[in-house]
C-alpha cells in the first residue's frame, strides 16, 4: 500500500512538472504571438498613413494640373470669343464681294 502511495505522490509530481513546462511554453509562444501582432500593427498603421499621404500629395497634383489645364481653356476661349467678330466681318465681306457661282441673277 505504501508503494502505491508513493508511486501516485511521484507520479503526480511528475505530472505537475510536465504540465508546468507545457504552460510556461504556451505563456512564451502567447508572449511571442503578442508581440507580433503589435509589430503587425505597428506596421499597418505606418503603411496606412503612408498610403493617406500618397493619396493627399496626388489628389495637390492633380488639382494644379486641372488649375493649369483650364487656366489653358479659358485663354483658349477668350480668344475666340475675342477674334470671333473680326472672323463674322471677314465671313460676311466674302459674301458680299464673291463672284455669283451661275448668271440667274438677272444680268444677262
Amino acid at each position: 500500500m505504501t508503494y502505491v502511495l508513493i508511486v501516485l505522490v511521484a507520479s503526480s509530481f511528475i505530472f505537475e512538472y510536465w504540465l508546468l513546462t507545457k504552460i510556461s511554453k504556451i505563456e512564451k509562444e502567447k508572449f511571442r504571438l503578442q508581440k507580433a501582432l503589435f509589430a503587425l500593427n505597428q506596421d499597418l498603421t505606418t503603411f496606412q498613413a503612408g498610403i493617406s499621404r500618397d493619396t493627399k500629395s496626388q489628389k495637390d497634383e492633380l488639382l494644379v494640373e486641372m488649375k493649369r489645364v483650364q487656366k489653358k481653356v479659358d485663354v483658349v476661349r477668350r480668344d475666340i470669343i475675342n477674334s470671333l467678330p473680326t472672323q463674322i466681318r471677314k465671313t460676311i465681306g466674302h459674301i458680299e464681294f464673291a463672284k455669283p457661282l451661275d448668271n440667274s441673277h438677272g444680268r444677262g
